[in-house]
């Protein structure tokens, strides 16, 4: 049985151990080099239960399947209550509905706080990922041509926006 809950600081090196795969073997991710334990640590204490910024994990008999999260879009004050969020599935996973499920616990969560936008940035192409944030209800809202660089090629990103339904 899958189980999710907010992420705890337990999980950390699990989460930071799928993350760091994504940057070494996917270009979903713009950061280039591993992230060690002490700078996820640091990361990890923006997050708090019930605020705006959220970390939510999938675990099945104590193994992470994925993480997902809404951290702070932009740093000024009129953007407080838009958030970007992110997912992380395990490989193994992927496929099976977990992401699904997974941003369905963040967003419940998100619909008890004053959050009313939700930012995704997906790299290109990437079909799943655009398919899974459309059927939670993100909207394509603009694409950046060539923005970032990664394995010595450009990436493209499309920019997708979800606003909660009351």
């Amino acid at each position: 049985m899958t189980v999710f809950r907010p992420a705890m600081l337990k999980d950390l090196r699990a989460i930071n151990a799928l993350y760091n795969d994504y940057i070494l073997n996917s270009a979903a991710t713009f950061d280039l080099e591993p992230i060690s334990l002490p700078d996820k640590t640091e990361w990890f204490k923006q997050f708090c239960e019930g605020g705006r910024a959220q970390l939510w994990v999938a675990l099945k008999n104590a193994d992470l399947l994925g993480f997902t999260a809404s951290q702070p879009f932009r740093p000024k004050a009129g953007y407080l209550n838009t958030v970007e969020t992110s997912i992380y599935i395990a490989r193994s996973a992927l496929g099976k509905g977990l992401g699904t499920a997974l941003y369905r616990k963040l967003f419940l969560a998100l619909d008890a706080t004053p959050v009313n936008q939700a930012i995704a940035i997906v790299t290109l192409p990437n079909p799943a990922s655009v398919k899974l944030h459309q059927q939670l209800g993100f909207q394509v809202v603009g694409e950046l041509s060539d923005i970032g660089e990664k394995f010595g090629q450009a990436q493209s990103v499309c920019i997708m926006q979800r606003t909660r339904t009351e």
